[in-house]
């Protein structure tokens, strides 16, 4: 066995070896690990949670909204089901008393509409929707009586969406379901 005995200190050339201080870069990945921390706490917090746009602070127009809803709705539900009906030319008749309906709801929406602020723009924009809505119920009712397989044919609204999908999600935004667009066209 050979004996072998360590320098008690250290000579120029030896490398010394321990604990390092803080260096830039441990500054900066504690910063960012700090940072990246505190992020996910203020998610789980809330604190980037924003309504959509186009949610309504007005609670009771919403209620007012949801009450014409249902009245479209239920006038709607006095007519014959389109289901029921065997003629294209009876459905087209039908739908055309519908529509009559869903017209006069629509002038009821934009004579109760709100006239300032944010909720002016997101009404305007939802009314806008359904009476592109309604010009595709008339349009559908005209080829209905002279293509008895025609179908409902809906735009698309400025968002790229069919009309009916953007009237549902304000509907959804604003917990009024029964402001989405009826089932009546069959």
């Amino acid at each position: 066995m050979v004996d072998v005995e360590a320098p008690e200190h250290p000579t120029d050339d030896a490398e010394v070896v321990g604990p390092k201080g803080a260096t830039p870069g441990r500054i900066l990945a504690l910063i960012a690990v700090i940072a990246m921390i505190m992020l996910w706490v203020a998610i789980f917090a809330g604190y980037f949670n924003k309504d959509n746009p186009d949610k309504l602070q007005d609670e009771a127009y919403v209620a007012q909204l949801e009450d014409q809803c249902q009245a479209l709705r239920d006038d709607l539900d006095t007519l014959p089901n389109a289901a029921d009906i065997d003629s294209a030319g009876e459905r087209a008749d039908v739908l055309d008393d519908a529509n009559v309906m869903v017209a006069s709801f629509i002038d009821e929406l934009a004579a109760t509409a709100p006239t300032s602020g944010d909720a002016k723009v997101s009404v305007e924009g939802w009314i806008a929707d359904w009476r592109i809505y309604l010009e595709n119920r008339e349009d559908f009712a005209d080829r209905l009586r002279t293509d008895p397989d025609a179908q409902l044919l809906l735009d698309r609204s400025e968002l790229g969406d069919s009309v009916d999908k953007t009237i549902q999600i304000f509907s959804q935004v604003n917990e009024i379901p029964a402001c989405e667009t009826p089932g009546d066209v069959g």
